[in-house]
């Protein structure tokens, strides 16, 4: 193999047609690749090439990155279709997602607690009011009897009754005021859930926007640094895809 810069040219040098297949994997960027066959003065021969694969697909990707940590792949590595090669990595706004979904997940669990003890206080409420009814209702069993006797005044009567029913009237408030509390809490708490999930699936997008994917099954032919300033470096990836 012989190469030159003036005019730049770099030539193969084989004696068969054979001894080419290690430049099998190889591909030209620019130019064109020449054969020529060299014969004895008077003597007939023949060229003949054996079939030759298909030229491969190059995929060349320029990509900004912050730094060169963003950059997944290196010359050789195999690749699938969609696979990250690279990564513009900027954390913030991650970060700044990351933890509003993390806010909202303590504040739905903040809630789920409230509800808990909501649900805890109603049912010993109730339990206690209900015990009280019964008690009440024994009450307002004997007086009726011990008037109907003349053995007690219809006024204690009337006064255990106006008692049972202010009992009946707390149960039915207090079951209006827990449904309420519940109904209220429930919205709330279904609302941070859809929040953080919200919130998480824009980081999944936020995340996958800094994602830079191989748009063809291959392998990395050539990794270069075409440009670099502070704060930036621009790569060209080429992605030699695969023969059909």
């Amino acid at each position: 193999m012989e190469a030159s810069e003036s005019p730049p040219r770099l030539r193969f040098h084989a004696a068969r047609p054979e001894d080419l297949a290690p430049l099998a994997s190889l591909y030209l960027q620019a130019g064109s690749a020449v054969v020529r066959a060299q014969f004895a003065p008077g003597e007939e021969g023949e060229l003949y090439l054996p079939d030759l694969p298909q030229a491969p697909t190059v995929h060349p990707l320029v990509i900004s990155l912050p730094s060169l940590a963003g950059l997944l792949v290196r010359p050789g590595d195999r690749v699938a279709e969609g696979e990250p090669i690279a990564r513009r990595v900027d954390e913030a706004p991650l970060a700044d997602l990351k933890d509003q979904a993390g806010a909202k997940r303590q504040e739905a669990q903040r809630l789920e607690e409230e509800m808990a003890r909501l649900e805890e206080r109603c049912r010993a409420e109730r339990e206690a009011l209900k015990g009280e009814m019964a008690r009440l209702e024994d009450q307002v069993g004997r007086l009726r009897y011990l008037v109907s006797v003349g053995a007690e005044a219809p006024l204690r009567l009337s006064e255990a009754e106006g008692r049972l029913e202010e009992a009946r009237a707390r149960l039915t408030r207090l079951a209006v005021s827990c449904a309420g509390d519940r109904a209220r809490l429930e919205a709330s708490l279904r609302e941070a859930r859809l929040a953080e999930e919200r919130l998480r699936r824009r980081l999944a997008r936020a995340e996958e926007a800094q994602l830079i994917r191989s748009p063809v099954a291959g392998r990395v032919g050539e990794v270069k640094v075409r440009d670099l300033r502070p704060g930036e470096v621009v790569v060209e990836v080429v992605i030699v895809g695969e023969r059909e």
